[in-house]
């Protein structure tokens, strides 16, 4: 089962943050999108 987290991560400036979103978007497990419909591709 996939997990997609929605919202605006920009906001964050934190580069631990900003690398973990990146690699975890890599996989297909968690997936961090900016909208709904993105997360329901």
């Amino acid at each position: 089962m996939a997990l997609a987290i929605v919202g605006d991560f920009s906001k964050f400036k934190s580069k631990s943050l900003a690398d973990f979103i990146f690699e975890s978007n890599k996989g297909k497990q968690i997936n961090f999108v900016n909208v709904p419909a993105e997360a329901l591709k």
